[in-house]
């Protein structure tokens, strides 16, 4: 090698020192390295364009060589290829010109005894995969092989450097090449199996052998299980007479097990989605494929179900047989996946297509002189098209039928509802019924899940075609995957209803947007559209608690509505309630189920027993728990008057739930036996449904004293965040205060009211940023618990907390360390325990039936028959540990308005309005947003029956706003959307419609236009000490008289001056008066209102400026502070202002009108501002308005501010009348 190298280096050495022999050699060494830089780096960006190119050509080609042309029917499609074995062609092939392209498979059949992926070259040792493929690294191979060759070239290398950079750049060309290579077959390979996965079926032989052997040993218990189950329902089945009862006694489904004959998977469906087709027959007359000994051995499916006739010992039984039964099928399966234990939510299946099946049926005769029926003409088909018609609405593709595996392996019951379906059916549109002439249309819709057993229906309308229901159904849904399945029939007198079509609607829709208006569903028939029905759905899903990061379950929040499930498991000890004799053969017994006197459920007979087991289960809405009575009547089904009653049992259903938790489930029958009776409640939001008002009402009321926050978390790229905090009790928003925009140290200053419904509430203080566009997000929060704050006396009842000290705290949110602090402070207030008109009437009408009653403990046990005392669960106790009940008052409404403060509930009966899809709107006193909101009343005449709360600071003086508007969320100064509306005292209003319909008139914003509301009220006192600056006096509107000036100083060189003043309120210009030319002891006598919303903290400040003529400022000639805190209301008083100038002297009248003041859009809030920001405003009020439900988020905020001094006695404006004249008195109370 040294010899070669210096050989080399002497001829370099001769050739260069001949003029120009050494500038063309670096010139051709240059040349040749940039050419091959080039030619390399183009072949490998080549290489990567054909990477692309070859794979979607001959992903092409094998698709177009393997993808057969699909068959028609779906079975055929999915069948396996038979596979044969094909004998080699001894003749030579010949030799033909290799195609484009054909160096794919010369590689292939080059390293056909290598795995490609198993060469390593040098680079490819040492460079990974990403440095490999794209375009700029060729580009960069280029570049860097080009620049190299001219730096040998310039620093007078000869051919060899040239070489070993030919060298390097081959190499890496041919790594490149051969990745590029391999990338292609991979994703041949990929693809191709893609598209056999979604042409090709896949064969089960693996599982049909282990079926085979499975099938002899499973097959005996099988049978005996399906035996045992069937005559355990068949035992409680209604049989019509002749027939005394039913019994399966034979049950086989033979030797032969079911076959699987294809699975084929869909690829190419959401991430969390798996669908399958399963092909499966069982056919077990087909004997090819048995042995011999499996042919000796074989036995028949076989059914025996023996009918008894007669009665007792004049009864007989008739076997009737089903044999040889077949079926064919391909269904389709379909699972939802999540990410939580059991990772399967649900199951779908369906049949693709209607699935073969036959059968022998041989109701007479036996198996030995039975004849098969099917032979009857017309009768097998007929059969089997009443199986297609039950199960294609529940099975027959599109339909699908669903199980919940994740409710199933939780626990709760397949039959269990999830939640709460509000149907509004409006009207049909171009009906057609029968073409026979003559024919009228009397259609009503009857309303199913999968077609299956009716849940509702509408009211029929009679003779015509375009129908106008406007009514509203609430079902309850068990699953979401379900169709709801609304079919319009035709009314008749005489024949049977004729279908005019079905509307389905797939619930699955509601997951993603809980409200549909206005769907326009096509009544289809026979494939035909005979029509439409416009409606709307609305899902209400049960509320559960919510798991904190802790692992604890919080409560789900205390509603008045929702779902009841409760059950009668067994009895027992019934012959200790039936007449002599009676049980001494053994009882029929059957149960009645009735909720609040209405009968809703009846239980299967179970015969000749006096222990029963029933274990039936019945869910419905309950709009009022806390006054759902249940009741259980137990009679003997042989009596055929059905008027035999062993034994009832009655009881609220808070007291069954109470007793439930304390591990009680057994109750006493009256007159004799015990029952196992249980029931859970599953609170649900029902909103802007009528008669679903149900109201919890407030133990209590929270105050938070909002003051500031240090240090947020900024969550803005550009600007600061607009902070607000927000109370949550129990994830649900019950007070917030306002936002300040771009601070991330706000100071608030402001009180919020919230209230709460019992002591184990979770409550959240969450520091929230504003987004105009988009969701509000969370900048920290910090947990309390309400028992902490809430404590009872000796006698059982909540008294107040009042706590002024400032409380800090560090604000987390989950996944992030904390940042930022809060400041504030909170109070409780208790609601006094008073019993609503309601629970008084009730009481008396107990006390007057009892009295009417000639053995007062006779009548009481009847009724409760010894109901054990559940109302005790959670009372305090004495000293002894016997339990305390607090006492409750009977407060008349005079006794009530004596308290000023406290909860004002309201409950919207019914509008009466000039049009439709109105909201109504309901303000209390100085609050830019609704109290309360109502939903939309979608006709004129609507039924609201909703209900809301609304705390009053100050009955006597507060102010009540109802207006109706057409956008639900307005603001109360957005008088755009507003059709009518009215203003008068609250006080006025609730002693009108105290706990009675009272009917409140309108004033249109068209004339001519009649609005009428019916609303009733119930007032619940609120023992709460209000601070002095929290009430009215500390807001008003504030009269000032400018009525002049003296010895002002001289702006002027004539010793003059051009006074004129202007007013500023809290640093914003409020007034200005007119110019008085040359004076120094002007005279203005001008009045002018100004709307004060904190008068003791408010900054009043008159300027008084000498005007000048032109661009100059003006000049100011003196300033002066008005002290407007000490103003008694509504008495004017003079005052003498002294300017701060060089002399002058203001002579002012004010005089101050207390009177609440609606906050307003304006500047930045601060300490001492008013409540209103710019851009946004917010009160504390819960946020945003609920509707429905009693305002579950209700509770109602006031901003103010402690201060160290308070007011004088305050003055009561007797110059107000109480507005009275929107308000017609209910005729006849609730």
């Amino acid at each position: 090698m040294a010899s070669n190298g210096s050989v080399n280096g002497k001829s370099q050495s001769r050739f260069s020192k001949i003029p120009g022999i050494s500038t063309a050699s670096n010139v051709v060494s240059g040349t040749v390295g940039v050419a091959t830089g080039a030619v390399t780096g183009t072949v490998g960006l080549v290489g990567n364009a054909a990477e692309k190119a070859v794979d979607v050509a001959t992903f092409g080609q094998l698709k177009a060589e393997r993808t057969p042309p699909p068959p028609d029917p779906l079975w055929e499609m999915h069948r396996e290829r038979e596979i044969t074995n094909e004998v080699p062609d001894p003749k030579p092939a010949k030799k033909v010109k290799p195609a484009i392209g054909s160096w794919i498979g010369d590689i292939a059949d080059e390293y056909i005894d290598e795995d490609l992926r198993d060469r390593v070259t040098f680079l490819e040792y040492y460079l990974k995969d990403k440095f490999y493929g794209d375009w700029y690294h060729n580009a960069a191979v280029i570049f860097i092989t080009s620049f190299v060759s001219w730096l040998i070239a310039r620093l007078g290398g000869g051919i060899l450097w040239i070489v070993i950079v030919m060298a390097f750049a081959s190499t890496y060309y041919r790594t490149s090449i051969l990745r590029v290579r391999r990338r292609v077959r991979d994703d041949v390979a990929r693809e191709g199996a893609l598209v056999k996965l979604e042409t090709d079926a896949e064969t089960m032989e693996w599982l049909n052998s282990f079926l085979v052997k499975f099938w002899a040993i499973y097959l005996p218990t099988l049978n005996q299980t399906v035996i045992e189950t069937t005559n355990q329902v068949l035992s409680g089945v209604k049989t019509p007479p002749p027939i005394d009862g039913l019994e399966l006694k034979r049950f086989t489904l033979g030797t032969k097990p079911p076959r699987i004959d294809l699975v084929r998977t869909y690829p190419k469906t959401e991430e969390d989605v798996i669908v399958m087709d399963w092909g499966f027959s069982f056919i077990p007359n087909d004997t090819e494929d048995l042995t011999s000994r499996q042919l000796k051995n074989k036995i028949n499916p076989l059914v025996e179900l023996q009918v008894r006739v007669g009665k007792g010992i004049f009864s007989a039984g008739m076997p009737v047989l089903v044999q040889d039964m077949a079926f064919k099928g391909l269904i389709q399966v379909k699972l939802k996946l999540i990410t939580s234990f059991p990772h399967v939510q649900t199951v779908g299946v369906s049949f693709r297509s209607p699935p073969y099946f036959d059968f022998v049926l041989k109701p007479i005769g036996g198996e030995t002189f039975g004849v098969d029926i099917n032979f009857l003409p017309g009768l097998e088909s007929f059969i089997k098209s009443m199986v297609h018609g039950t199960l294609g609405p529940m099975f027959y593709e599109p339909n699908m039928f669903s199980l919940n595996l994740q409710q199933m392996l939780a626990g709760a019951p397949a039959d269990a509802a999830v939640g709460v379906l509000a149907l509004t059916i409006y009207n049909g549109r171009r009906l057609k019924g029968s073409d026979m002439i003559g024919n009228t249309v009397d259609p009503y819709v009857k309303i199913a899940f999968n077609a299956g057993e009716e849940v509702s229906r509408t009211s029929t309308k009679r003779d015509t075609t375009t129908p106008k229901w406007n009514e509203t159904k609430l079902i309850l849904v068990t699953s979401l995957t379900d169709a709801l399945t609304m079919e319009v029939l035709d009314f008749n007198d005489v024949r049977k209803d004729r279908s005019l079509g079905t509307v389905t609607f797939p619930l699955e829709v509601l997951e993603q947007d809980p409200e549909q208006e206005n769907i326009i569903g096509k009544v289809i028939n026979n494939g035909k559209e005979r029509g439409e029905i416009v409606f709307d759905a609305r899902f209400f899903p049960v509320l559960t608690g919510k798991t904190l990061e802790d692992g604890t379950v919080e409560p789900p929040p205390q509603l008045n509505t929702g779902i009841v499930r409760f059950t009668l498991h067994q009895a027992k000890d019934l012959e200790l309630a039936a007449k002599k004799g009676f049980a001494s053969a053994g009882l029929n017994p059957f149960a009645i189920y009735a909720v609040d006197g209405k009968e809703v459920h009846s239980t299967r007979i179970l015969k000749r027993t006096n222990t029963p087991i029933w274990d039936e289960a019945h869910e419905l809405l309950v709009t009022n728990k806390q006054r759902t009575t249940l009741s259980f009547t137990i009679k003997d089904g042989r009596d055929i008057s059905g008027t035999s009653t062993i034994a009832t049992y009655k009881a609220t259903l808070d007291d069954i739930i109470a007793q439930n938790a304390k591990g009680n489930d057994w109750f006493k029958l009256s007159p004799g036996g015990r029952a196992r009776i249980t029931a859970q409640f599953k609170p649900v939001a029902v909103k802007g449904v009528s008669g679903t008002g149900g109201y919890v009402p407030p133990i209590g009321v929270f105050r938070f004293h909002f003051q500031k926050a240090v240090d947020l978390r900024n969550l803005e790229t550009v600007g600061k965040v607009d902070p607000y905090v927000r109370v949550m009790v129990n994830s649900y928003q019950k007070a917030r205060t306002i936002t300040i925009h771009g601070d991330l140290n706000p100071e608030w200053d402001e009180i919020v009211y919230a209230t709460v419904t019992g002591p184990n509430e979770k409550i959240e203080l969450d520091v929230m940023d504003s987004e105009s566009d988009g969701k509000d997000r969370s900048l920290g929060k910090i947990f309390l618990n309400a028992d902490s704050f809430i404590k009872k006396n000796e006698m059982g009842e909540f008294v107040e907390f009042m706590d002024q000290t400032v409380r800090s705290g560090q604000l987390v949110m989950p996944g992030r360390s904390p940042k930022g602090m809060l400041y504030y402070s909170v109070s409780f207030f208790p609601c006094l325990n008073v019993m609503d008109p309601d629970e008084i009437e009730e009481e008396e009408k107990t006390k007057a039936e009892a009295a009417a009653a000639p053995d007062k403990e006779k009548v009481a046990e009847a009724v409760n028959g010894d109901k054990p005392d559940a109302a005790a669960a959670a009372q305090p106790v004495d000293a002894e540990g016997k339990e305390v009940a607090p006492p409750r008052l009977k407060l008349g409404p005079n006794e009530l308005f004596k308290y000023d403060s406290g909860l004002l509930v309201c409950k919207i009966i019914e509008g009466d309005f000039a049009r439709s899809d109105l909201f109504v709107q309901i303000f209390f006193d100085d609050f830019l947003y609704p109290n309360y909101v109502s939903g939309m009343a979608h006709h004129r005449v609507a039924r609201f029956e909703e209900v809301g709360d609304a705390l009053i600071r100050e009955l006597e003086w507060s102010k009540m706003h109802i207006r109706l508007t057409t956008k639900e969320r307005a603001l109360r100064d957005d008088e755009d959307c507003v059709v009518a509306s009215m203003t008068g005292s609250t006080l006025a209003h609730v002693k009108q419609g105290f706990n009675r319909p009272a009917t409140i008139n309108f004033t249109p914003k068209n004339p001519g236009e009649n609005y009428k509301l019916t609303m009733s009220f119930r007032y619940v006192p609120v023992l709460m000490t209000l601070d002095p600056h929290e009430g009215h006096n500390n807001q008003g509107f504030l009269s000032v008289k400018i009525l002049d000036g003296t010895n002002l100083p001289a702006a002027d060189r004539r010793g003059k001056s051009d006074p004129y003043c202007l007013f500023e309120l809290n640093g914003e210009k409020t007034y200005k008066t007119k110019v008085v030319k040359k004076t120094l002891n002007p005279a203005w006598g001008e009045l002018f209102e100004v709307p004060v919303a904190k008068l003791a903290s408010a900054k009043f400040v008159v300027k008084v400026f000498d005007w000048d003529m032109g661009p100059s400022e003006d000049d100011f000639l003196g300033a002066a502070a008005i002290d407007i805190s000490q103003l008694e209301p509504l008495k004017t008083v003079t005052q003498i202002e002294n300017l701060d100038g060089k002399s002058g002297q203001i002579r002012l009248e004010l005089r101050f009108k207390p009177e609440y003041v609606m906050r307003t859009i304006q500047g930045t809030a601060t300490l001492s501002s008013t409540f209103a920001v710019p851009g946004k405003v917010v009160t504390s009020v819960a946020g945003a308005p609920i509707k429905g439900v009693g305002m579950v988020a209700g509770g109602v905020g006031k901003g103010a501010s402690f201060f160290k001094h308070g007011f004088k006695s305050r003055d009561k404006d007797k110059s107000s009348p109480d507005d009275t004249s929107s308000i017609q008195s209910g005729k006849n109370g609730r």
